[in-house]
């Protein structure tokens, strides 16, 4: 019979990750991020808490005329309640331009919300997907 807990946390990250390919970036959010949550980009505090986070957030995502989202590689460690996976999807503007998205998230949940996210692009995303994340999210040290 599975645990309880880590059959509910790895339910609750498929749903996230349910909407986020359904291009509902906010909805997921919303559903998922604790209200003390903190999310950091490239090693860089980008937003404490639910409603700063939302803030910042907003204006990309509203700009948006539509969003095509695509998760890939996700890995999830139930044990520790944390997941990983790559965010490539990509969202249209109202110029006609299409922007694409390729960045790795790193998730912390705690209390069935997720209290520390984060972020990378770039350099520093290839060295973590180098070094193993994908494969072992469990063992990445945040900020380290």
């Amino acid at each position: 019979m599975p645990d309880t807990i880590n059959s509910s946390f790895e339910t609750l990250v498929l749903a996230q990750v349910e909407l986020l390919d359904a291009g509902l970036p906010l909805d997921a959010f919303d559903a998922c991020f604790s209200v003390k949550g903190v999310m950091f980009a490239n090693d860089v505090l980008f937003a404490t808490g639910a409603q700063e986070g939302r803030r910042k957030q907003e204006p990309y995502i509203s700009a948006a005329t539509s969003i095509r989202g695509m998760i890939t590689d996700l890995k999830i460690h139930a044990a520790t309640e944390v997941c990983v996976f790559r965010n490539k999807s990509s969202f249209a503007t109202a110029d006609g331009a299409t922007h694409q998205i390729n960045g790795l998230c790193w998730q912390k949940w705690i209390n069935g919300k997720i209290s520390e996210e984060w972020y990378y692009d770039g350099i520093l995303m290839d060295k973590l997907i180098a070094g193993g994340i994908l494969s072992t999210p469990e063992e990445f040290v945040p900020g380290g």
